[in-house]
């Protein structure tokens, strides 16, 4: 058995916050995990508030918090925290060798994908920031041989639709693969990993000094590196052009890099983690989690290990990271078997249009203020147990583009929740 002053379940974004938050107080701060959790081939870009009611936000996103209902986890607890939790963030990235940061005039910053889309971000690298090169007048998609994942000639057809590039010359070009045609398909993490190295990034500057010859700005697949990734990336902006990196699909470099900030982070804290970790049940004694029940994945025939602590924090995710199960009778809360209303019609939980908003997205366990598990009458389940991230209900991140801002907040606030009932 093994006691915690604060036990988090889940090592994403909304979990990896609440453990360095708690820890930064001096708590004794255990993480379980099943896996990385999806920030680590994630974008690395937090969404704070992109889409209300499928508008889009062109000024402050705080201005609209409003419209989200009272419900919403930003509404739950409050722009202050989000605030804080914000800039706690972007410390801990910086002070990690990922450097992010937010619009200095508040506004949402423009992000452009691997595949020619654009979409609003409110944190992110210098090199995710397309909204650098929206006054440029010569642009170039650049992919690299073999990376399947790029297709520069179908992102230059896609971003001639938008407004913002109207006045825009935007073509294509591909960089030669510095592996040749290799015996499996190459990945932009393959590439980055490559990058760190000094052989690595020497290909990717000769490259880029031969095709952006003549443009104004270039965008790339995120491949700047990944422990070496700020360093490279500034040198590469001596090149004469804007450099912006798109932000991509699994895996999605940036995300890996903001995951190893955080975890650094966490490790000089002293914090604890434990993985291939399946945590299967609470026991509740009188009103509170006394410990969690877990397996360990990578242990043939392991027995269950018991964890206890003073405080939990739940972060492991929605339907998708298996925080959230839905089966054909009901919905639930996987480790203290919470009921979640839905419902009795499964097709009623979702809509026809497949970009629509889906019912299923805002499945999760309903808060207080403390995001504490509430009961049917409103009452806190358990004392010393706090949800984050997108096991909490009442958001649609897909279509308002708030995922990792919501998981970010509500993680640095379920810390805060958890130190104050210590």
């Amino acid at each position: 058995m093994r006691h915690s002053d604060v036990l988090v379940v889940g090592a994403g974004m909304a979990g990896l916050m609440a453990a360095v938050t708690a820890a930064k107080s001096g708590a004794s701060v255990s993480v379980l995990s099943e896996g990385a959790g999806v920030i680590s081939i994630g974008s690395g870009a937090v969404d704070f508030l992109g889409y209300v009611n499928g508008k889009k936000i062109t000024d402050n996103p705080f201005n609209h918090l409003s419209e989200l209902g009272e419900m919403h986890p930003y509404n739950i607890i409050g722009a202050e925290n989000i605030k804080n939790a914000f800039a706690s963030l972007v410390e801990i990235s910086n002070a990690n060798g990922y450097e992010i940061k937010m619009n200095e005039e508040g506004l949402n910053h423009t992000a452009i994908s691997i595949a020619g889309t654009t979409k609003p971000t409110y944190i992110c690298s210098e090199s995710n920031n397309a909204s650098r090169i929206l006054k440029a007048k010569k642009i170039l998609f650049a992919g690299v041989e073999y990376l399947k994942d790029s297709q520069p000639a179908l992102a230059v057809k896609q971003a001639k639709q938008y407004k913002i590039f109207a006045d825009a010359e935007i073509n294509s070009a591909l960089l030669k693969s510095p592996f040749g045609k290799t015996h499996r398909v190459l990945n932009c993490l393959d590439l980055a990993r490559y990058v760190d190295k000094e052989e690595g990034f020497n290909w990717l500057k000769s490259e880029l000094s031969k095709a952006a010859a003549g443009y104004d700005a270039v965008i790339i697949p995120p491949i700047c590196g990944t422990i070496n990734y700020t360093k490279h990336f500034k040198e590469l902006q001596n090149l004469g052009f804007i450099l912006v990196e798109a932000v991509s699909i699994p895996p999605g470099v940036g995300g890996y890099r903001l995951r190893h900030a955080l975890i650094n982070e966490a490790k000089k804290l002293n914090v604890k983690f434990i993985e291939n970790c399946n945590v299967q049940r609470a026991v509740i004694e009188n009103g509170k989690c006394k410990s969690v029940i877990a397996l360990h994945n990578n242990i043939a025939g392991a027995l269950e290990t018991e964890y206890t602590a003073d405080n939990f924090i739940i972060a492991t995710g929605g339907i998708i990271g298996n925080g959230i199960a839905s089966t054909p009778d009901k919905v639930y809360e996987t480790i203290f078997n919470i009921t979640i209303d839905s419902p009795v019609s499964v097709e009623e939980r979702s809509d026809k249009n497949v970009f629509g908003s889906h019912l299923f997205a805002r499945f999760g366990v309903k808060v207080n203020s403390k995001l504490q598990a509430l009961d049917s009458k409103g009452s806190p389940l358990y004392d010393n147990v706090f949800f984050a991230g997108n096991t909490i209900a009442g958001y649609d991140f897909p279509t308002e583009k708030s995922g990792y801002g919501v998981a970010c907040s509500t993680g640095y606030t379920a810390a805060l929740s958890a130190l104050a009932s210590k």
